[in-house]
């Protein structure tokens, strides 16, 4: 055998033996590559549940914070009322100061004169309570006045008329006390005399008239003492 004739043996041989080899190594290497197909499509699905899971982790966050920014728009709202309620309570709180002080500079501008006046006129037109209750302003507010002896006589007069004895006796007796040199006082000792006598104390009323006699005797209060005396002692009283 010539030597290129073994040679071209020799590359046949070779070419059979690496025909195999060839094809194992093509199947090694498709399987690999379908194992590497496999293992991204894994990795791929294992980075959908991954992003899932951390999508629902957001969403739980997001769903917690706009829990909490409810509540505070709620909270919001309720600190809103509650400062509209506080603002209104300040303001009625104003209002009624800013009313009570304008009464106060209304009532301090009205002359003392012309508020005992008034409670006078009540009296004389008859309107006992209303009198009443205007001498007893007078009398709060204007204790030192001139015309508070005079007020606090007509408050005893106020009860005389209404034949509650024992509350003109009261007020009378706040006139002697309280005013001794008052131009009412022989008057409010007079009409303690009276109550006395329409409450059937006699000797009471007998010892308040001989008063009004024996400490006023140049008034009227005393002419009118011996009176109602010459008269008890006709009635055997």
């Amino acid at each position: 055998m010539s030597g290129s004739r073994f040679a071209g043996s020799l590359a046949l041989a070779a070419r059979a033996c690496a025909l195999p080899a060839a094809a194992q190594a093509q199947a090694s290497r498709a399987e690999l590559e379908q194992r590497v197909a496999q293992l991204e499509r894994m990795a791929d699905n294992q980075g959908l549940l991954e992003l899932s899971r951390q999508v629902e982790v957001l969403n739980a966050e997001l769903r917690a914070l706009r829990g909490d920014l409810e509540e505070l728009q709620f909270a919001l709202q309720g600190a809103k009322e509650q400062q509209r309620a506080q603002y209104l309570d300040l303001d009625q709180r104003l209002t009624a100061v800013e009313d009570g002080a304008s009464r106060l500079a209304a009532a301090a501008a009205v002359d003392p004169a012309a508020e005992y006046q008034a409670a006078f006129d009540l009296l004389k037109a008859g309107k006992y309570p209303e009198a009443r209750a205007g001498f007893e302003t007078f009398l709060a507010g204007h204790p030192q006045h001139e015309l508070a002896s005079n007020a606090q006589y007509w408050l005893g007069e106020v009860s005389y008329v209404e034949r509650n004895y024992d509350a003109a006796l009261a007020a009378f007796a706040r006139v002697l006390a309280d005013y001794p040199q008052a131009r009412k006082a022989p008057d409010a000792l007079l009409k303690t005399g009276y109550c006395h006598y329409e409450s059937k104390r006699y000797d009471q009323a007998r010892a308040a008239l001989r008063r009004v006699v024996a400490e006023y005797p140049d008034s009227g209060a005393a002419r009118d003492a011996e009176a109602r005396l010459s008269r008890m002692a006709a009635e055997g009283r």
